[in-house]
């Protein structure tokens, strides 16, 4: 293979994954000696080895935890993450998720707060997640970093239809968080979507501040911090966690 087409095919690479301040290096050079071409060639792909290594070893460092998490998320979810798990999560649990509104049972239940009304618009608005507890709003600023990094922005856990809490140990919670925020996302397939567990992230001060919501049926899931996003992911560690405690996984 000639050094030209060698050109070509890392700068292809490089302008698909848009990284920056690699296009201007890797330029066609069509009437350069050959020796200037070798040296271009090599030069542009040592940098482009050099970045996709450092990705590659992308880490999460939760220092409380004395916890390195290898990961695939973005620059911007590792610090987003990163700083949650640092600075503001305190405790973690598992949690079972309450049928919400299938039946009306939920209604008499709502009839009972004075909240109604305004309970009963966000059902409304949330009627294609049934019984996701995640309450959520929509980003309107389409020009926002929010916008370019979640799909919702976060608002806050509706603790009351969860049940049979278990509070995990600091071994248990290396384990989920790895799992959780290794980024080994898949696009989701099926939409069914009826989560009926979770994990919920606490401050100090006791309040529920993050979720990591789980149907294990589809293996769609949904997480809350700081913003929303959803999407599939096998979780064997974390449904190991919800039998070792016997909390029903149907």
């Amino acid at each position: 293979m000639s050094t030209t087409v060698v050109i070509l095919i890392l700068k292809a690479v490089i302008d698909k994954c848009q990284l920056p301040g690699f296009q201007k290096q890797a330029c066609l050079v069509i009437g350069h000696s050959s020796s200037e071409i070798i040296d271009l060639c090599y030069e542009t792909y040592s940098t482009f080895i050099l970045f996709i290594s450092s990705n590659l070893n992308a880490q999460i460092i939760v220092e409380k935890y004395d916890l390195s998490i290898e990961t695939n998320l973005s620059n911007d979810l590792q610090e987003i993450y990163g700083n949650f798990l640092n600075n503001s999560a305190s405790k973690v649990s598992i949690v079972q998720l309450k049928k919400q509104y299938y039946d009306s049972n939920y209604y008499n239940f709502l009839r009972n707060k004075r909240c109604y009304q305004s309970r009963k618009k966000w059902l409304k608005n949330n009627s294609i997640y049934q019984e996701s507890i995640i309450v959520e709003s929509t980003i309107e600023n389409q020009k926002s970093h929010a916008y370019e990094v979640f799909q919702g922005r976060f608002k806050r856990v509706d603790m009351e239809f969860t049940k049979n809490e278990v509070f995990l140990d600091s071994v248990e919670t290396k384990l989920a968080l790895k799992e959780i925020f290794n980024g080994e996302d898949s696009d989701i397939v099926n939409m069914c979507y009826i989560p009926r567990h979770a994990i919920i992230f606490y401050n100090s001060d006791g309040n529920a501040i993050g979720i990591y919501e789980i149907c294990f049926e589809c293996s769609n899931v949904k997480i809350g911090i700081v913003g929303t996003k959803m999407f599939s992911r096998k979780s064997p560690y974390i449904k190991s966690l919800f039998n070792k405690y016997e909390i029903q996984l149907e």
